[in-house]
């Protein structure tokens, strides 16, 4: 499938970073959330604030599209010192300026309201924030901003990419995934194997790593080599089925949730199912036979392009509320501080792409073509 240029892939990263920002929202303000009405399923009380906990979700929704739009334009290009120093260029770009313009913000912010940021860093760890060496051996240092630790997990996939590229060239795109979704278990198998634990989320960053997560990016690489002929029906067929598989996944790790973070089984392969199964949406959701091009909408459109913002700046935004209010006690409560984290979460996103962002993609690109 074609990976030139798709608002609903842009709609797509907008709902993803949506997604976090309001899976925090609930995290921090739950009043809203509880307030909805539950309906009991097969054991598990389904509301609409159980899917929105699942918004952190949008996170390997991020790296899935990664895969398929990064691996999609790579896969076609030679493999050239100058083309391969171009790319990681342009992809340190796209993620470092926004993050050391906001990392001075945030250490002044947090001087007068503490709790904004996860850390306060000083001295070195300061200095591994500022190259986003966190979450990583050898000291495994704790990022500023919560948000930040899937960045490096981001620029290792960008420096393992070219790498995958040549080996699907050897070997084909399915061996290529088989083997992403090997290395993801053998990973996650051996975190947990090493590390004698009743309780594994002090032990995410491992297993998070890019080993453990390069199934997802794979996924996504994995999808720019299938191009189904889909009649209308086919295509509807094959959407609800992946939506229904999405959801049934939801519905066992519900099931199994009491269990899942001491070590089950389920910890190893369940990331790379529902990265498997976004991929599938994905794909259906770009398929010529999409009918609605809802995705690719303005309002949607405009959030994607804002999105790494959005990423970025919400998750200060509400917990510079959480800690100067008291809209937490109650659902109204909850509610304002949606609408009050958006009022001052969006214009910050919007500010750092028209004034960060883009205009330093234009000059990396400007700079490339002199």
């Amino acid at each position: 499938m074609s990976t030139t240029f798709n608002p609903s892939l842009h709609g797509l990263r907008g709902i993803a970073a949506f997604s976090v920002f309001l899976f925090h929202w609930d995290s921090f303000f739950p009043a809203a959330g509880k307030a909805l009405p539950v309906y009991p399923i097969q054991g598990v009380e389904w509301s609409l604030a159980m899917l929105i906990s699942f918004g952190w979700l949008g996170v390997p929704l991020f790296f899935v599209l990664s895969g398929y739009l990064l691996g999609g334009q790579l896969k076609q290009q030679s493999m050239s010192a100058g083309r391969l120093m171009h790319f990681w260029k342009r992809r340190a770009l796209r993620i470092y300026p926004a993050v050391w313009v906001q990392l001075p913000i945030l250490l002044v912010a947090a001087s007068f309201i503490p709790g904004i940021t996860s850390t306060y860093p000083q001295g070195a760890d300061l200095l591994r924030n500022i190259l986003l060496w966190i979450n990583m051996p050898p000291w495994m240092t704790s990022p500023m901003n919560g948000v930040w630790w899937t960045l490096p997990i981001e620029l290792s996939f960008y420096l393992f990419l070219p790498l995958l590229v040549l080996i699907q060239r050897k070997i084909g795109w399915v061996a290529t995934y088989l083997g992403c979704v090997l290395c993801a278990f053998t990973w996650r198998w051996g975190i947990i194997a090493l590390n004698d634990a009743d309780f594994y989320v002090p032990y995410l960053g491992w297993l998070d790593m890019l080993p453990g997560s390069i199934s997802s990016f794979a996924a996504g690489f994995a999808i720019t080599f299938i191009d189904f002929k889909w009649s209308k029906r086919q295509w509807l067929a094959a959407t609800l089925g992946t939506i229904a598989v999405f959801l049934l996944l939801l519905h066992v790790l519900l099931v199994h949730i009491d269990v899942y973070w001491s070590g089950h089984w389920l910890l190893v392969v369940w990331n790379s199912c529902i990265s498997l199964t976004i991929a599938g949406i994905i794909y259906c959701a770009i398929h010529p036979q999409a009918t609605g091009r809802w995705l690719g909408t303005a309002p949607l459109v405009w959030l994607g392009e804002i999105s790494f913002g959005l990423y970025l700046w919400h998750l200060p935004v509400l917990l510079a509320l959480l800690k100067l209010t008291e809209l937490a006690n109650t659902a109204t409560g909850s509610f304002l501080a949606l609408l009050i984290g958006l009022t001052l979460t969006l214009p910050l996103s919007a500010a750092s792409y028209y004034w960060i962002e883009r205009p330093i993609m234009g000059w990396g690109k400007r700079k490339a073509t002199l």
